[in-house]
């Protein structure tokens, strides 16, 4: 069960990363939204688009508006929390909504761009709530291009047949159609229903993609512990060791190097059998694992060597750290638990002389060893 509440927890870790790494990519979303609104805006000022000016620049104003509040969250809000993809998601909808509501026929593909931005995030319930959100919007909108925006006479008149009856009914060059009696009516059934019925469409086949998309990061999760992690103890193995000190420790100004080997392992396996010299391996892991946080690692380079390394360690840390090690090690046997015999040394010194402190506190491990008649036995 740990080693599956581990790799949960690396998942959802591993969840709220990319959710972080999602909002980074709704702000650009917003800037390349922005962008080519201003284009569109600038190519009508110029006459290049025989559009209503004032129409364009109205929903051109009211965007910029929504987009203050956006880029105050990106100067100073935390993207991590919570609510911030829900803010974006919405902020999304109402800004697709504002550029439907006055270009109404002009701007219809609009209209899925909040589900592009929400499967992203790779949550169903985010999914769902934007496509409520963009509903809504969208039903807003439709009423709004009507009376004030760019309004389309499909909606004014009854104008719902094909070419060769407008060419049959037509005297000259001159067509005379009837008014749309219950306006609203028909922009709700003829404009904003089947526009709904489309987007649930397109939600359902995006929630598909979220599905698989899950399924892949979980399965990705899942490799990565078991190449990165020792299953039995939990923590991080050899290779995982290999990996930072080749690329990450070196970057850090200080790290503290702490040696731990269990002292006459074999001679443990040979008298008591290996299910003994298991929980001896065991009972020093996890108290090593207790003393993990985002700077404190843990890894278990050998059958019985560990090595807990400390990023940027404050003075004393390391002596600290292994005087209650060692004091949780006695509770534990004093408490009933086997008695764990272990040789210890450390090392501190620049990140980028991980490899020779590495070796430095092995010395000093084995140095300890040779003292302590534990280690002598």
């Amino acid at each position: 069960m740990r080693v599956v509440d581990d790799l949960q927890e690396q998942y959802r870790q591993e969840l709220h990363n990319q959710e972080v790494k999602s909002n980074m990519r709704t702000l650009k979303g917003f800037c390349w939204i922005f962008a080519g609104f201003t284009l569109i805006w600038l190519l009508a000022g110029v006459g290049f688009f025989d559009v209503n000016l004032k129409s364009i620049t109205m929903a051109y104003g009211i965007s910029v508006c929504m987009m203050l509040p956006v880029t105050l969250i990106y100067i100073k809000g935390n993207l991590s929390a919570g609510w911030i993809k829900y803010y974006f998601l919405a902020s999304v909808s109402v800004i697709c909504g504002i550029v439907m509501g006055f270009l109404s026929f002009h701007a219809t593909l609009v209209c899925v761009v909040p589900l592009l931005f929400a499967i992203q995030y790779r949550e169903s319930g985010v999914l769902w709530f934007s496509f409520w959100a963009n509903t809504i919007t969208m039903f807003l909108s439709s009423f709004v291009s009507f009376y004030i925006g760019l309004c389309d006479l499909n909606l004014l008149y009854k104008s719902n047949y094909t070419r060769d009856w407008y060419l049959e009914h037509m005297t000259g060059n001159v067509i005379s159609l009837p008014f749309n009696e219950n306006v609203p009516f028909i922009i709700i059934v003829y404009e904003v229903f089947p526009r709904v019925i489309i987007l649930m469409v397109f939600a359902i086949m995006l929630r598909y993609t979220i599905i698989s998309s899950r399924e892949d990061a979980l399965r990705i999760a899942d490799l990565t512990y078991r190449k990165e992690t020792d299953i039995t103890t939990r923590l991080f193995n050899k290779n995982k060791y290999e990996e930072m000190a080749e690329n990450y420790y070196p970057g850090l100004s200080r790290v503290a190097v702490i040696f731990w080997d269990i002292n006459n392992l074999k001679q443990t396996n040979d008298k008591f059998g290996h299910a003994t010299g298991d929980a001896l391996i065991e009972t020093m892991s996890s108290k090593l694992y207790e003393k993990t946080n985002d700077r404190i690692r843990a890894y278990r380079v050998g059958g019985d060597e560990f090595l807990l390394l400390i990023e940027n360690p404050v003075q004393g840390e390391s002596n600290k750290v292994i005087a209650e090690v060692k004091e949780s090690l006695r509770s534990c046997y004093e408490e009933g638990g086997l008695q764990v015999s272990s040789a210890v040394g450390f090392a501190e010194g620049s990140g980028a002389q991980i490899r020779e402190l590495v070796k430095l506190a092995d010395e000093r491990m084995y140095q300890d060893k040779f003292e302590s008649r534990e280690g002598r036995l």
